[in-house]
């Protein structure tokens, strides 16, 4: 009996290269400007022919989200709780590389960043390791899948992303759609914002500071009392749930929904803030009551009042992101696309919420709360349903994993770990240690002990987890045989020494 050709088989062979659909690059918002210039359109690709049946993907990326809000009880997530039911939940994940775009340059290319070495300064990025373009050194997995046929896209609001830097990047999808709107804003906003408006949100520590121009062009391009689709999360994803009318004609296809949310400023509708409080701090709402990206909230002169509100925005906007991917996800549910498309969730960090002293992102403190993120996955044929996983899963692991869903071989650029093989019930590549990077610290565990230091070694900071779950005692110089063991690992993970940076007010 002859054997039967393997699904992977099947799209290797593929039909004949032939022309792809004409490149629409960047898509604009309806209050901007096509975002991608002409120069930056990249060349007509060939294309394969995909495979009838051939699957879609959407991956999620929701940043800024904790994990203890994302699966625990702080926040309302309705959505990621019923995805968890559905598909393999990851209940241990470190991102490789931190914060905004070193993170997507790992999900994206499916390569580690880590320890960001050659970095130098790029023109219209913070001046921080790891800060490059997304995919301008390596190829995505979204270029592979639209070489064999997909249909590719991307719908951010993340102002990194709408940069001039990022024009290229964005010129290398089918269709790229961008939401105007989170700061820094790319352009100077119009709308005048009154001094009442701009102090009602801004705490008066923080008046006259470098604060106060960046919250009034937000205010400026998002107006009080809109109502929820309006606001930024709904608008990504009604873009999203647009380009999914597009492509439906168009299956296969990889599309990629980045909300920018739940970063701060953390601006949700009144009604899902009421989940958590009602108001309690009179003549301040404390959207982003600190200077990007991170303060210590007692030096800011901020209040135990204010620390604990910001705190209940920032689960209402959570709670706005994962209401809005699920609108996403039945749209996909009501085109007839559910059973016949792969869904993954992730997040590229956490953030400080008055742990350790901090509000924010703040690279020193690589603690649970900053780098403990979510990482979901919905097969269409229910796989590994209501499964969850301690596996060290890591944000460059979605590149290989997707493609390997879809039939795919990881290519050699790409040294993430296929995690899909969990949906089979077999085992992803051994992994003791997480090994991540923030600017010029890392970070290094093995699910008992958690070690944070400068990226020379120096700085020593070990969490004994079972002890002290919660890493408020250091206990380096206790153990510090644990603290040399895992200094090991991420030396051994940089391939030697790690590079030593001159950088400014890392962010």
């Amino acid at each position: 009996m002859t054997d039967r050709p393997t699904r992977r088989e099947i799209i290797r062979a593929g039909g004949a290269s032939a022309a792809g659909i004409a490149l629409l690059g960047a898509g604009c918002d309806s209050s901007s400007k096509p975002a991608a210039t002409a120069a930056a359109k990249p060349r007509p690709i060939k294309r394969a022919t995909a495979p009838p049946g051939a699957l879609n993907v959407v991956v999620f990326i929701c940043d800024s989200m904790r994990v203890d809000h994302a699966y625990g009880p702080r926040a309302r997530m309705e959505t990621l709780d019923r995805l968890a039911t559905q598909g393999l939940r990851f209940t241990r994940v470190r991102p490789e590389a931190m914060p905004t775009i070193p993170a997507r340059r790992s999900i994206m290319t499916g390569h580690r960043i880590f320890p960001f070495r050659h970095w130098h300064p790029y023109e219209g990025l913070p001046p921080q390791p790891g800060w490059e373009p997304v995919g301008h050194e390596r190829q995505m997995w979204t270029q592979v899948l639209q070489r064999e046929g997909w249909t590719t896209g991307y719908v951010t609001d993340n102002p990194h992303l709408l940069a001039k830097v990022h024009d290229r990047f964005r010129a290398k999808f089918d269709r790229a759609e961008v939401v105007v709107g989170q700061v820094p804003l790319r352009r100077k906003p119009t709308r005048p914002v009154s001094q009442d408006e701009l102090y009602k949100h801004l705490p008066p520590v923080l008046r006259g500071s470098r604060a106060e121009p960046r919250m009034k062009a937000y205010l400026s391009a998002n107006p009080r009392g809109r109502d929820e689709q309006d606001f930024l999360a709904p608008r990504v994803h009604r873009k999203a749930m647009d380009w999914l009318d597009w492509a439906k004609t168009r299956q296969p296809f990889a599309l990629v929904v980045d909300n920018f949310d739940a970063h701060e400023p953390w601006d949700a509708p009144p009604n899902l803030i009421d989940i958590y409080d009602t108001p309690t701090t009179p003549g301040v709402e404390p959207i982003q009551p600190f200077p990007t990206p991170a303060a210590q909230w007692r030096k800011e002169g901020l209040s135990p009042a204010l620390v604990r509100r910001m705190s209940h925005l920032y689960a209402a906007e959570m709670t706005m992101v994962d209401r809005w991917v699920g609108h996403t996800l039945a749209k996909l549910e009501n085109l007839g696309l559910a059973d016949k498309t792969v869904v993954v969730l992730i997040s590229d960090h956490g953030v400080l919420l008055g742990e350790y002293g901090w509000v924010g992102k703040r690279y020193t403190e690589l603690h649970h709360e900053l780098t403990h993120v979510p990482f979901l996955i919905r097969h269409p044929e229910g796989k590994a349903k209501g499964v969850s996983s301690r596996y060290f899963a890591s944000t460059h692991d979605v590149g290989p994993t997707v493609l390997s869903m879809l039939g795919f071989d990881r290519p050699h650029s790409m040294n993430g770990a296929d995690v899909s093989v969990l949906l089979d019930g077999k085992k992803p590549p051994a992994r003791r240690y997480y090994v991540s990077a923030y600017t010029d610290h890392v970070m290094a565990g093995d699910g008992r002990w958690h070690l944070i230091a400068n990226n020379q070694g120096g700085e020593k900071r070990l969490y004994d987890l079972k002890r002290d779950p919660h890493e408020r005692h250091n206990v380096a110089a206790r153990y510090p045989q644990h603290a040399n063991r895992l200094w090991r690992a991420i030396v051994r993970q940089a391939g030697g020494p790690l590079p030593k940076f001159k950088i400014s007010s890392p962010g």
